[in-house]
């Protein structure tokens, strides 16, 4: 993804956030429901289109750096298995999906290094008994999904945009564009007289509909981007 819609899927995560937070207050407004509903499939579209979407975003965060260099040299070691396994069985699919270098991981965005991580773990997944004699045993399998859990923990406000990609970049911009117009055009007017029997709520919402400025180097601003006043 291009750093614009890494933006508005932190924005898309933190409103599909507070709506969950307050389903009790969601659910007595079936309407308001049907479309948090709605938004939470496309967010997983998106989630299930970036597994085949390949980005190159830095963001390296200086307190991750530690977990961050675990779960590059365990990546560097599930690719190596996997590319001699491809390269053996004349596997091409499955060696361009499992070509990853020090250098992409290295630029890499924390949420495209978490994809990145487990997208290999689920190609090695079936082939766990083929690829032990390539230097990867069952220990190295929990300690890459360990890692990668405790490298989602350390994101800041856990906005993870789960899944690489390579191929979908198409799916992704029409669903970025329908859920623009779901927060537009339905959620955002269905939530104004929360201001006035609800405003704390009202309120959370308005303020994660705002789109915070990602740059990769740890600056960034508020967009105008949020709910009609």
């Amino acid at each position: 993804m291009n750093r614009t819609q890494i933006n508005k899927i932190r924005m898309y995560s933190a409103t599909n956030m507070v709506l969950t937070n307050h389903s009790v207050v969601v659910s007595d407004f079936p309407e308001l429901q049907e479309a948090h509903n709605e938004l939470q499939g496309s967010l997983g579209v998106i989630d299930e289109n970036r597994q085949v979407q390949e980005t190159d975003t830095t963001g390296l965060t200086v307190e991750k750096t530690v977990i961050r260099q675990r779960v590059n040299k365990l990546i560097l070691q599930f690719s190596a298995a996997l590319l001699a396994y491809a390269t053996i069985n004349k596997n091409n699919e499955l060696k361009a999906k499992a070509t990853y270098k020090n250098s992409d991981l290295i630029h890499a965005a924390d949420p495209i290094l978490y994809d990145i991580g487990f997208l290999l773990l689920n190609l090695a997944r079936p082939l766990q008994n083929e690829i032990q004699r390539f230097s990867l045993n069952p220990q190295d399998f929990a300690d890459l999904e360990q890692n990668l859990n405790l490298f989602k923990q350390s994101i800041p406000q856990k906005r993870v945009a789960t899944g690489t990609s390579k191929v979908s970049t198409k799916n992704i911009d029409l669903m970025f564009k329908s859920i623009d117009e779901l927060l537009k055009e339905r959620i955002d007017i269905l939530m104004l007289h929360y201001q006035f029997s609800n405003p704390d709520f009202y309120n959370e919402y308005k303020s994660a509909r705002s789109i915070v400025g990602y740059t990769g180097g740890g600056k960034g601003g508020t967009s105008t981007e949020e709910p009609p006043k």
